[in-house]
């Protein structure tokens, strides 16, 4: 499944980052790299030294990067979503989702805390998942056995770091998901 594809659906949920701060953000970095370069190239004109070469690189790796139209796409940031009856792991960088069932979620630890490799963490998900579900998941997500933690027999825990939303909202949003 596609991520690209599923963020069309009708009645679904995604946590990616509001469209009001993600794209003055990036119009932002657009203009700050478009400005380096200009600035360099006219700064350094016609001796160009070594600093006007550094932003001339720099600046013109991040313009790059920003005229792309794929980096425009808040989707591509998403880790999670969900509906009435599914939810969806996403890796929206590869274009790649996985369904789970609704009744695989048994629990969410809305507290921010430290995963495995030292990065904060939004909040997490228990899943209910056989084998190949969770080999599944893990490839998805790109973790390897250690980045999965077993809280109990059958259930996993999954931290997100991207909630993109303050913790009044995301703690609003969490509760469509799995109301307490």
């Amino acid at each position: 499944m596609k991520v690209s594809e599923l963020v069309d659906k009708a009645g679904l949920c995604c946590l990616m980052p509001p469209a009001r701060r993600f794209y003055p953000v990036m119009g932002i970095l657009l203009l700050a790299s478009l400005v380096t370069v200009l600035a360099a190239v006219g700064l350094g004109y016609p001796a160009m030294g070594l600093l006007p070469w550094v932003g001339v690189v720099f600046g013109g790796i991040v313009l790059l990067m920003m005229v792309l139209p794929r980096n425009w796409q808040r989707w591509r940031l998403a880790e999670l979503a969900w509906d009435d009856e599914r939810l969806y792991l996403l890796n929206g960088s590869d274009d790649r989702a996985l369904a789970l069932p609704r009744a695989a979620l048994v629990g969410i630890e809305r507290d921010r805390t430290v995963g495995h490799d030292g990065q904060w963490l939004a909040f997490s998900l228990d899943l209910r998942l056989d084998g190949e579900q969770l080999a599944a998941a893990t490839k998805l997500m790109g973790l390897g056995r250690e980045g999965t933690h077993e809280v109990a027999p059958g259930i996993y825990r999954f931290g997100f770091k991207r909630a993109w939303h303050g913790r009044r909202a995301l703690k609003e949003m969490l509760k469509a998901l799995l109301p307490m």
